[in-house]
Parts: C-alpha cells; structure tokens; sequence
C-alpha cells in the first residue's frame, strides 16, 4: 500500500491523516494502531468521527483507544508470530525443491514463482497452489529471488497522448512487436552475432528469438516470413524506423521493401516514434528478458550451441508464457486496405531554418506542418495508399480525432507490388 497521505484540516492545527483499507502489513499496522490512539487521545477526535473520516471500522477503532499507553505491537492474529497462517514448512519445501530443479535443468531458463506455479499445478494436482505473491515472498527468504532495477516512470506517454488505445485495442487485430538486437560476440570470436526478437505484448502473449546474419532487409524479411509460416501471421507487426524496414534515409514516401513484403502478406506496418524505446515497450522488455535469463546467464562455447540453446530458451518461454499457435492459416482478406502507420512526436521548427514556432511531423522525411498546439504531443500518421493520403489523428482520453490530411504521393520510383 501507498505512504500515509495527509490534508490539514479547516480551522484547525489537526492533521487529519487518510489510511488505506486493505491489505496492511505488520508495520503499517503498528503504524496505523498509534495513530488512531493518538487523534483519540492528544487530538481530540471522537471515536465517531475517526472512523467517518478515516475509513477504519468503529471495533478498531474501539480496541486501540483504551489506553494512551497501549501496546500497539500486540500479535492478535491467533497464530505464531512470524508465521504464516496458511502456507507452512512443507510447501516452503515443495517451492525449494521445484526452484532446484528448474536451475539443474539446461532446458529451463526461467525459474519464478510464474512458472513454479506452473509445475506445482501439474505435481501436486491435489492441493492448492500457492499465490504467486507467497511463492515470491519465499523465495526471497530463502535468498533465491533475483532483485530487479525498478523501470523508469513511462507517466509521460500518457501525459503526451501516446495512441496506446488507438493500436492496441481499435485496429482490432493482432499486434506484433520486432527488433533486431544489438550485436553480442563470443569469446574467442571477432564477428558478431546479431538476433531478431519478435513479441505479442496481448494474449495470447508469446517471445520468440531466432539468429539472423546481419540486421539487413534481406534478414528481417526472410526472419518475418519463417516466423508468419511456423508460429503465428499478425495483422499488424510494430517496428523501429531502421533503414532496414523504414527504407531511405533520404527519399521521400518511398515504399520500401520491407513495407512492400508486409503489404503483400496483408500485415499492415506501424512504425513507433524514433528515439524513443518505451514506444516498442513489449519488445524492448524482451529484449531485456533476452539478457538476463539468456545470453548473460550461461557460457556459450560455439555458434551452433547458441542456436541449439536459442530453440530451448524459444520453447521455454511458449510453456512459460502459455501460449498456444492458431489452428489452421489464416483467410487472405477481400477488403484488404494497403497502408501504412507512423507515430510520431510533434516538433518545432528551430529558429535557423526560418520557420521557428512551426509544429511538425517527419514522415518519410517529409515535413508534415500541424497547429503548434500539438507541439510534443504524440500523433498517428495513417497512410493510405490507393488513395495516397496521409490522415493525422490525435487520441485523448481513448477518442481519437482527425486533425489533418494531406495529399501525400507515393514516390514513382517505389516499385509496387502488393496491388
């Protein structure tokens, strides 16, 4: 539970304090005991009105406002302190054992109380599986939890209109999320190794990694089409504005080839706003995920054992993860619309180019001008190609808006091949 929070009352030197409802530990018990016993006793508050404005039930209120001299670290529960009431030594025991087990075993990677769950549900069919906060709690007084540095507040996205709603829960359709790895080498070996990751940030969620040469067009296709055949085709796949999928660093409103292979396997691209990793936020996560219970945790001799290791790690995290591939292909689609998705930053135009104070986005290094309300807000660019043009929506508060369109032709040197 949150810190206490307190507001000063009207007229008055009292601090009125705000407690939570539920879920109190045995500190914030002790803490909320006191202070209950001290708004009764040195502030003056009735046992009515503490409870009126404080949340507690009035039989709390009554049995820590008998003394101002009460022992308010009295054990109560009505089992041994330190104890927990339900889970004892035999299913600490059980977890002990199933963690052993996962770290002996070369074919598992993950090892928390998410998959300990998991194998306890199939062992003990019998009794009941602990929640996964016990089996956490545990594992970290047996000193067998990993501690993890606490990610940065992502407040912003939300602060900025991040079209989060927009791509995840209006297009209706499957989202999936790509990125190629940075290069990671081998002792002994001077050639990098270079990974693609792929990842399902809804249900049913999925992370699958697989080695590529190199992080090239040819790769990211030949990569894309393998996973669209064996795992799982999506209706929309995210990526990052690389040259190997966005295309020229210079041409504008070409279509690249990567977006011409997508098209003609009707996955529609939505590329995520650049220079900003929380953007590809599932992907990145497994990326992470990637590091940790994989390339840093074991030593790896050859090229041909990372890959045997890749198809362990692949299927560990399909069990860990539940997930299960569609039955049959999927239906090509009659009304199938080709286009294209850009999220994107609105920025100003510095003072240099003679336009300072202008808002704009860059999309296929065109300049898109908007209203300088919009500046740092985020926007999804929606390019239609048949009818070559380009739709801006701006989502607040999970409605989306058309703030522009624009003529937006496609460059005559793309080459198309998805009409």
């Amino acid at each position: 539970m949150g810190k206490f929070n307190t507001i000063k009352a009207k007229n008055s030197s009292i601090r009125q304090v705000v407690f939570p409802r539920n879920g109190y530990g045995e500190k914030k018990l002790i803490v909320l005991r006191r202070k209950v016993n001290e708004l009764y006793f040195q502030n003056g508050l009735t046992k009515n009105r503490i409870v009126q404005k404080h949340g507690v039930s009035k039989q709390f209120v009554i049995t820590w406002t008998q003394s101002p001299t009460q022992d308010f670290t009295q054990d109560r529960r009505g089992w041994p302190h330190g104890k927990r009431r339900k889970w004892g030594v035999e299913d600490g025991e059980r977890i002990r054992t199933i963690y052993g087990e996962l770290q002996q075993n070369p074919l598992e990677f993950y090892c928390g109380a998410t998959v300990i769950a998991q194998i306890w549900r199939k062992r003990y069919p019998e009794l009941p599986v602990p929640p996964l906060r016990t089996i956490g709690q545990m594992l970290s007084e047996f000193g067998l939890s990993e501690k993890r540095k606490q990610g940065r507040n992502r407040g912003a996205a939300h602060y900025l209109c991040y079209p989060e709603y927009t791509i995840y829960s209006l297009f209706g359709g499957r989202v999936l999320e790509a990125d190629f790895l940075g290069e990671k080498y081998l002792s002994g070996r001077t050639e990098p190794l270079n990974f693609i990751a792929f990842s399902f940030k809804k249900e049913p969620k999925l992370r699958y990694f697989q080695r590529v040469s190199g992080q090239t067009t040819a790769e990211f296709i030949t990569h894309c089409q393998a996973f669209f055949q064996h795992v799982e085709k999506p209706d929309f796949i995210k990526v990052d504005n690389g040259l190997a999928v966005i295309g020229s660093a210079s041409g504008k409103r070409n279509i690249s080839k990567a977006m011409q292979f997508l098209l003609a396997n009707q996955v529609i691209p939505i590329f995520a706003v650049p220079r900003k990793p929380f953007s590809q936020a599932s992907i990145e996560g497994n990326n992470s995920v990637f590091a940790r219970k994989f390339w840093n945790r074991r030593v790896f001799k050859s090229v041909s054992e990372v890959e045997e290791q890749l198809a362990w790690f692949n299927l560990a995290s399909q069990r860990y993860t539940g997930y299960e591939q569609p039955n049959g292909k999927p239906k090509r689609k009659k009304n199938f619309m080709p286009k294209v998705y850009f999220i994107r930053q609105v920025r100003e135009e510095p003072a240099e180019t003679g336009e300072a104070g202008k808002a704009f986005v860059d999309i296929l290094n065109e300049k898109v001008f908007l209203p300088p309300s919009y500046l740092n807000y985020f926007i999804l660019a929606e390019w239609k190609l048949p009818e070559e043009k380009l739709y801006l929506w701006f989502e607040k508060e999970q409605t989306q808006n058309m703030i522009n369109q624009v003529t937006f032709p496609i460059n005559p040197r793309s080459k198309i091949s998805f009409r």
